[in-house]
């Protein structure tokens, strides 16, 4: 047998998705406990960097110290991610196939029926480049191009619930003030989080009850 690791605190959502206090690492003891996680968000990389850095602190804290810190930290969180730009709270992916999801017609790219909404949003970005005459300035997303993606309120410029971007999302677009921040934050922050909690049966936000409202 081989020891693995030592831990005094863990939290599982499902086999192979966990996260450890650990002390000992196959026989290197710590001074100051670090966190091994398997399996969750904050270890993938199409989930944007600023909750990937955000979930491992809530980790710790979830490790360390109590749910009303827990809460504390998630509710200062929001409010920072709520004034971040598109750049930081985008999804980052890889698009393939984008000619396969789109057809041309009048000078605009049709979006087929069934098309991943990253692409679906690349072909947005193309058609918004063209009415707006700017292929000068930026070139359209091709194929095999790295995107981040990220959710609109409707209703917007673009008509679609979606926009995704080369890196940078360009002021020309006017679309700064149709992300959808609330949407952006449940995906790619708050499930995860939720189903992390869920499992140390705490919870992600203070809730009000009839008693809270009447005192």
């Amino acid at each position: 047998m081989k020891r693995e690791v030592i831990a005094d605190r863990g939290v599982w959502t499902a086999k192979k998705h966990y996260a450890l206090n650990v002390w000992d690492m196959e026989g290197f003891r710590y001074k100051v406990p670090t966190q091994k996680v398997m399996g969750i968000e904050s270890v993938r990389s199409s989930t944007p960097k600023v909750c990937r850095e955000a979930i491992k602190t809530a980790l710790r804290i979830m490790l360390n110290e109590n749910e009303a810190r827990f809460i504390e930290f998630m509710d200062n969180f929001r409010n920072e991610f709520n004034k971040m730009p598109f750049e930081d709270v985008a999804f980052p992916r890889g698009v393939s196939d984008i000619a396969k999801w789109q057809q041309e017609h009048n000078d605009r790219f049709l979006i087929k029926k069934g098309c991943p909404i990253h692409v679906r949003g690349s072909i947005t970005f193309n058609n918004m480049i063209r009415d707006l005459k700017l292929q000068g300035k930026y070139n359209h997303i091709n194929q095999n191009e790295k995107i981040k993606f990220c959710y609109l309120k409707l209703p917007n410029p673009t008509r679609e619930h979606v926009i995704s971007c080369p890196q940078t999302l360009p002021k020309q677009l006017g679309l700064d003030k149709y992300i959808d921040y609330n949407k952006q934050f449940e995906k790619s922050f708050l499930e995860p989080m939720k189903t992390i909690a869920d499992s140390a049966g705490w919870k992600v936000e203070n809730t009000m009850t009839l008693e809270d409202f009447w005192n």
